[in-house]
């Protein structure tokens, strides 16, 4: 791990010899390189070395909940920036891979009138692979990722339903 970290500091563009090195040696270490020696295996053709990448990505890294359409790594961030390409998702893209709907609708049903209306006030709510949740809900200290995303029109129709149901009730 520290020669493949010597190597990986001293040498801007290493042979094919020494990025197989890099890679199958660097461990967690190359952690923060991925991006770099994804790069080069990707020139270079060796799909052999991106996959080994994705598993040292999996195992050491902050995988996200879905891949990148591009890389196909799961490091797509909560800017919806893939950590690894540089890819940029859509909003809409993020929506789809964690079962937006289906989580906001359960949310909604949830959430206190007041929580509601502020999220609506907000205008958007974060999402992860389990939950959507409150923006004033601290989100540093969670194993999960959430992408904050901003409420369509449909949304807030769905939330002033929930709420104009709540008042007929009483």
């Amino acid at each position: 791990m520290i020669i493949a970290m010597k190597i990986l500091e001293t040498i801007r563009n290493p042979s094919q010899d020494q990025l197989e090195f890099i890679i199958s040696y660097g461990d967690r270490a190359i952690v923060p390189e991925i991006p770099r020696l994804y790069k080069l295996a990707k020139k270079a053709g060796r799909e052999d070395l991106i996959m080994l990448l994705q598993s040292i990505w999996e195992k050491y890294g902050r995988p996200s909940p879905f891949e990148c359409p591009k890389c196909g790594f799961r490091a797509v961030m909560p800017d919806y920036v893939c950590y690894v390409c540089g890819n940029i998702v859509s909003e809409k893209y993020v929506r789809e891979k964690l079962g937006f709907d289906e989580k906001f609708k359960e949310y909604i049903k949830n959430a206190s009138v007041a929580e509601l209306n502020d999220v609506m006030n907000i205008g958007f709510v974060l999402l992860s692979e389990v939950d959507v949740r409150s923006p004033r809900y601290r989100v540093e200290a969670s194993r999960h990722i959430y992408y904050p995303i901003h409420l369509l029109q449909s949304d807030i129709e769905k939330i002033l339903e929930e709420i104009r149901g709540r008042k007929q009730e009483y």
